[in-house]
């Protein structure tokens, strides 16, 4: 088991392209992260009534009125625009507090979809480039436990994804500190729920399994981990597709008796899982006003079914590793 271990590490430390596709996670996290506050936050200029006044007295909005009427009018729209204005002041500051330390954290965790990419090509890259390369048939005769090798394999693949969670929960307090020092100070906001964040993160390990084993499986039944991203993309589709045909139906609608069965699915779970989460972590809604539920009820069914998911796709995966023929 030791040998075992130590000779993955080895072999994660001597392929580059495995260590690339590590560390592309976490740089792309605070690409998207930077990218996502510059579109999302702009700078108002300050509201000047007298600059509407005169703007609306140049444009003519009110000609043809009795002249009584008109500054009637003109005090009206300057009141519309500053009532405007002020909200979309109070939309900026929920924007900006949502990239503000601990929120970050949320807004780092709750769109890590590269990340499941990530996790599919190092499964497919480390498992099917041994049939490719025929060093399977090598590592067997070094060790002839099949189901420790695809154990240790599996168990390696879960802590690099551990790992990711890890460096992208440190970018979440990172981050804001960078745009601090650039410039743009972030407003105060409110701290999150601790359980929620063990759920997040819980969620996430749980998922990142589900896709590990998955992957694991496909490339195993293909013997090539070129296809294996292909395959699993083929399932988005398909799973997306079944799921709008059952949303036709009313029982399988908004609050219909078998509407919790859709999150069963391992797409559509995924989502519902993270969703739920990072609201019960305490997201700021995205707009004001808005209600959220930081229920963490709703996870359990997706919560259940993904790591069902996850034991199934292992379970096969060890059957096929254990019974396949090797002649690579």
């Amino acid at each position: 088991m030791k040998g075992l271990a130590q000779a993955e590490w080895l072999r994660f430390r001597k392929r580059r392209i495995l260590l690339l596709i590590i560390i592309a996670v976490p740089l792309l996290a605070t690409f998207f992260f930077f990218a996502s506050y510059t579109s999302n936050t702009y700078v108002l200029p300050t509201f000047d009534p007298e600059e509407v006044r005169a703007r609306v007295i140049a444009e003519g909005w009110f000609a043809g009125l009795p002249p009584d009427e008109v500054e009637a009018a003109i005090v009206q729209e300057i009141e519309s625009e500053r009532v405007s204005y002020e909200q979309s002041l109070e939309q900026l500051a929920i924007t900006r507090a949502r990239y503000a330390f601990p929120q970050s954290i949320v807004i780092l965790l709750g769109d890590v979809t590269f990340m499941f990419v990530a996790l599919v090509l190092l499964t497919a890259m480390s498992i099917g480039d041994e049939f490719g390369w025929g060093t399977v048939k090598t590592a067997l005769l070094a060790s002839s436990r099949r189901r420790l090798l695809l154990f240790v394999r599996l168990v390696a693949l879960a802590l690099v994804a551990a790992a990711i969670l890890a460096m992208l929960v440190l970018l979440g307090a990172i981050l804001p500190a960078v745009l601090t020092l650039a410039g743009t100070p972030l407003p105060n906001t409110q701290p999150i729920d601790p359980v929620g964040l063990i759920a997040l993160l819980f969620g996430q390990l749980l998922i990142s399994t589900m896709v590990i084993t998955f992957s694991a499986l496909m490339t195993l039944l293909i013997r090539s981990g070129s296809l294996t991203l292909v395959a699993c993309l083929a399932y988005a589709i398909v799973e997306t597709a079944v799921v709008g045909l059952l949303t036709q139906l009313e029982a399988f609608q908004y609050q219909g008796a078998n509407e919790w069965l859709l999150d069963a699915l391992p797409l559509r779970g995924t989502f519902a899982l993270i969703g739920v989460a990072a609201q019960a972590t305490g997201g700021l809604p995205t707009y004001a006003g808005e209600i959220i539920d930081r229920d963490l009820g709703a996870a359990r069914v997706p919560f259940v079914a993904i790591a069902l998911w996850a034991g199934l796709f292992a379970t096969l995966a060890f059957r096929r590793f254990s019974r396949m023929d090797i002649v690579e």
